[in-house]
């Protein structure tokens, strides 16, 4: 291996190495204090909420789920009108009339976002 070769070698591979030192100083501070549970409880609460405002208007879950993650089955008229405005995403192929659809909150959904999703079924 040349000087050069070598050089270039140690920068590539030195690279990774401070990459990996970044990473580890993010979990670092996610998992200082209460941090990591404070914003998952947020994004479950979240969930919950967006939860009762499909129910609330009548529409079914298909798996009950503690977590951030929603999935309900929705008809796709529904579907088409929240595509533009709403991020979720389907959960299956979409069905003639009615698709499976997935949700998912977290540390940075507002209850604000999930008011102006539930005006919006």
């Amino acid at each position: 291996m040349s000087t050069s070769e070598f050089v270039q070698f140690v920068f590539q591979e030195t690279s990774v190495l401070a990459k990996g030192r970044l990473l580890g100083m993010q979990f670092e501070t996610f998992f200082k204090g209460d941090l990591y549970e404070r914003i998952g409880r947020h994004g479950v609460s979240m969930a919950q909420q967006l939860r009762a405002a499909f129910e609330t208007k009548g529409y079914k879950t298909f798996i009950d789920s503690p977590t951030n993650q929603q999935f309900f089955i929705l008809p796709n008229t529904l579907i088409d009108r929240l595509l533009p405005v709403a991020t979720f995403e389907y959960w299956g192929p979409r069905g003639e009339t009615e698709s499976k659809v997935r949700f998912v909150t977290s540390w940075e959904t507002t209850e604000e976002d999930i008011r102006t999703l539930a005006t919006l079924l």
